[in-house]
């Protein structure tokens, strides 16, 4: 009964209003759920103008068929991958459309590329449309070096570029060429770079505002940064993002104080970083401006750790500036029967994976009074979680599952 009173409401909408409504679908759903429902919907999927192409996990199957029903002139979204799934994909894709057709693509995504590959689309795609940019590559040709780097300058000049993200070698970054008065303005660097190549990006990128790295820093000597300070700061970049970071305090807090306007700051990893008091003068006097500090820190120690050594870590983050001022709530756990690593992190908790040990006697302390509400939001942006079990455990797991199963039955 309501499929007979909304199916004619649907056929009658607007065309444009229609694709407003495509545009919060998966490409998939368009093509196999709405286009066979009518001719009527066969015509509406057809001049829909803004698919996004996300082959990254497509089956072969469907693989075809979006070559085969998608015009490339509708495409605003691109994303191209060779992995297990889809081995040698990128290869049979261009053998199948014409790149030059993509006349309104705005994203390109290629993961785990070959360089040839690379040079091959970036000749043939338009540069000057692409407003975001992302590329990972996975086989290096040195023959194709120049290229490489001219294409890649070439996509760097693009005024209309905002958005890029790469994994390249770090020899390989420092290669290209980075112009000045780059318009980038959120950078994500999937790979090492020194800290010389950093700067420099920092420097030719006056709108670049976001930075974020997933690897650490190629170490540094402490004479590398203040050649820098002794010129200039990038107040331009308000948020830093640096994970699996294993550099000290030390030579962080140089690199921080290039940038002395960051309102966001997230670390994950570091050397030396459990002192709260030593945080709370850096921020108050060189980074007036967070407003935002989220950190996971793992600090290894060759001594045991008693209780009392952690309650004086944990009370440094206990003062008026953690709690009152900024209301940054931290968190500290320790095994106490063999571990020699203390995790200390912000509330909640900032990294995508997580390995938890249930069945270990642990100190726990955190900074604020966990209550039914907030103690729910703790694992907000944990998306992996890594279980370590005993037998025991693992038996009683066993246990109540299958008495749950009898239940039920």
């Amino acid at each position: 009964m309501s499929n007979n009173i909304v199916y004619p409401f649907m056929e009658t909408l607007p065309v444009e209003l229609l694709h407003r409504i495509f545009d919060n679908l998966d490409t998939e759903t368009i093509l196999f759920s709405i286009r066979p429902v009518s001719r009527l919907f066969r015509s509406v999927v057809a001049t829909y103008d803004r698919y996004i192409l996300n082959m990254k996990l497509i089956s072969k199957s469907n693989f075809y068929l979006f070559c085969r029903f998608i015009k490339p002139q509708n495409v605003i979204s691109l994303i191209l991958s060779n992995n297990e799934r889809t081995l040698d994909q990128i290869d049979l894709f261009l053998s199948l459309v014409r790149l030059r057709q993509f006349t309104r693509i705005r994203s390109l995504t290629l993961l785990n590329i070959d360089e040839s590959q690379l040079n091959f689309i970036l000749k043939q795609i338009n540069l000057n449309l692409l407003t975001s940019f992302s590329f990972s590559i996975r086989k290096y040709d040195d023959r194709r070096i120049k290229t490489t780097n001219n294409l890649l300058t070439s996509t760097l000049t693009n005024s209309n570029l905002h958005q890029l993200k790469f994994d390249i070698t770090t020899e390989r970054m420092s290669k290209v060429l980075w112009p000045f008065n780059c318009t980038i303005q959120n950078l994500t660097i999937n790979n090492y770079i020194t800290i010389d190549n950093l700067c420099t990006i920092l420097q030719c990128s006056p709108h670049l505002h976001t930075i974020i790295m997933k690897k650490n820093f190629d170490d540094y000597d402490n004479n590398t940064i203040p050649k820098f300070s002794s010129l200039m700061s990038f107040r331009q970049l308000t948020s830093l993002t640096i994970e699996n970071l294993s550099i000290t305090i030390d030579k962080l807090e140089l690199f921080l104080l290039l940038i002395p306007s960051l309102v966001y700051l997230k670390l994950i990893g570091g050397r030396n970083m459990l002192d709260g008091k030593r945080w709370e003068q850096f921020i108050e006097i060189n980074l007036p401006q967070l407003d935002k500090f989220e950190f996971y820190f793992d600090e290894w120690y060759g001594n045991r750790k008693t209780s009392a050594d952690l309650e004086l870590t944990i009370a440094s983050f206990q003062t008026p500036f953690w709690i009152e001022q900024k209301k940054w709530f931290v968190a500290c756990e320790y095994n106490i029967d063999y571990s020699s690593t203390i995790h200390l992190y912000s509330i909640p908790i900032c990294k995508a994976s997580l390995r938890y040990e249930p069945e270990f006697k642990k100190f726990s302390s955190v900074t604020s009074v966990v209550t039914t509400e907030n103690k729910s939001t703790v694992m907000n942006n944990v998306k992996y979680l890594t279980l370590t079990m005993n037998k025991a455990i693992a038996d009683d797991i066993h246990e109540k599952v299958c008495y749950l199963i009898k239940a039920i039955s």
